[in-house]
């Protein structure tokens, strides 16, 4: 239903869990502009607010909650950045207090009570937090998967915007000060488009109440946030980079174009594609590069159906460069040759199959589900008509679509264990 034009809130009613899920989610337009607002703004909600001035105040108010957790998370989700708030309590009827009415009361301290002063937020708490988190955003430095992953995506997208992490770099982070952020946040109150869900095994009284509660929140109208999926034209060039790194384990990281939208009639022959060539322990990058012919130490494949991106990462030696390399555009060549067995496809198809249930025992991803039907109705598939889909999927069609993707981008981290 909606709350305020741009303000949305679903309830989702599920009997499973002994939980209720809060999700508040708060979108917009991905943009360097504003990411480390946003990545401040996020630690800033699960450390203090006016309420509850200090961590330790904020955990013993969770703690009384029977156990409660609240944290927060910044994705993106094609060219949309999200920030968002989740939270657990345990059902009421557990217990002996209404633990719905006080998550929702906390949610309204994180987001309309924030610990501020008369320039903006509180300076001890900023100071800290922009402090740790400078710190976490250095410390990634170390972690090469990660590293390669934003080399090889800012090689990828020519939008600046895309290219840059959803948790803002060092860089970013280090221009902004407690007024700049807070001038951002009061804004971002008034334009983000926000959905909040609920999912729990909830009483008719209970939903009221929830309605009545969050309609009461002080939001206010905005126009809502229309667009999510991102398409970028395919190159005609090959962006290519190496770059040394003092690492025992070299990375190779291959980029490709698809123009698979979430949702499309492509939709699920993308999923047995990826599932074939990297997305499964039977797959070809796993048992030609890495078992049979042992120049990896793993080899994996994933596409993002919100931006036309399929990523092939592998850790490899470094001397084994060009023949992985080989090997693996190999194994892309080989789908689109046709070179896929009966039991390659039946395998993947049965592990999707397992993956999609699997997926069904966890709030998050109903929540998710129940979002994406929402966010873009017209792209959502239901139950039957996703099992059915597959089923469908041919040899025929996974040979015709890997026949379209396109290397738009390598990235090879060569490792330098002695830092030459």
């Amino acid at each position: 239903m909606k709350i305020k034009n741009g303000v949305n809130l679903h309830i989702i009613k599920e009997k499973k869990f002994k939980t209720v899920q809060f999700l508040i989610r708060f979108r917009t337009k991905m943009s360097r502009n504003t990411v480390a607002k946003r990545v401040l703004i996020s630690n800033l909600w699960e450390t203090s607010n006016e309420q509850l001035p200090t961590s330790q105040q904020f955990q013993k108010k969770l703690s009384g909650m029977y156990g409660a957790s609240f944290a927060t998370s910044l994705s993106k989700k094609g060219d949309n950045h999200f920030l968002t708030i989740g939270m657990s309590v345990v059902n009421p009827k557990f217990v002996v207090s209404d633990t719905i009415t006080e998550a929702i009361s906390l949610i309204h301290q994180a987001l309309f009570m924030p610990l501020v002063d008369e320039y903006g937020f509180d300076e001890a708490t900023f100071d800290r937090e922009k402090k740790n988190l400078l710190q976490y955003l250095a410390s990634t430095r170390e972690d090469k998967a990660y590293v390669a992953a934003t080399k090889l995506t800012a090689l990828f997208f020519t939008d600046k915007d895309m290219a840059t992490p959803s948790i803002s770099t060092v860089d970013l982070l280090a221009k902004e000060t407690r007024e700049s952020v807070y001038e951002y946040y009061q804004k971002m109150l008034q334009t983000d488009t926000i959905d909040i869900s609920i999912l729990g095994d909830l009483t008719l009284s209970e939903e009221q109440a929830i309605i009545a509660q969050f309609s009461k929140l002080p939001f206010t109208d905005r126009v809502p946030l229309a667009s999510i999926l991102y398409k970028q034209d395919r190159a005609s060039i090959c962006q290519e980079a190496t770059e040394k790194e003092a690492v025992n384990q070299s990375i190779l990281q291959l980029g490709y174009h698809h123009a698979v939208t979430f949702g499309d009639e492509n939709y699920l022959t993308m999923q047995v594609l990826n599932g074939i060539l990297g997305g499964f322990s039977h797959a070809k990058l796993f048992t030609t590069v890495r078992e049979k012919e042992s120049l990896a130490y793993y080899a994996n494949s994933r596409f993002d159906s919100f931006t036309g991106f399929l990523k092939i990462s592998a850790g490899i030696d470094a001397a084994d460069h060009d023949k992985a390399l080989t090997l693996i555009k190999a194994q892309v060549a080989a789908l689109v040759a046709g070179d896929i067995s009966d039991s390659e496809l039946s395998q993947t198809k049965n592990m999707l199959r397992n993956a999609y249930f699997i997926a069904l025992d966890s709030p998050t991803n109903l929540i998710e589900q129940a979002y994406i039907q929402t966010l873009l109705p017209d792209h959502y598939l239901a139950q039957a008509e996703w099992l059915q889909r597959l089923a469908d999927v041919t040899k025929e069609d996974v040979v015709r679509l890997a026949g379209t993707l396109s290397l738009q981008a390598v990235y090879f981290m060569e490792g330098d264990a002695l830092g030459d």
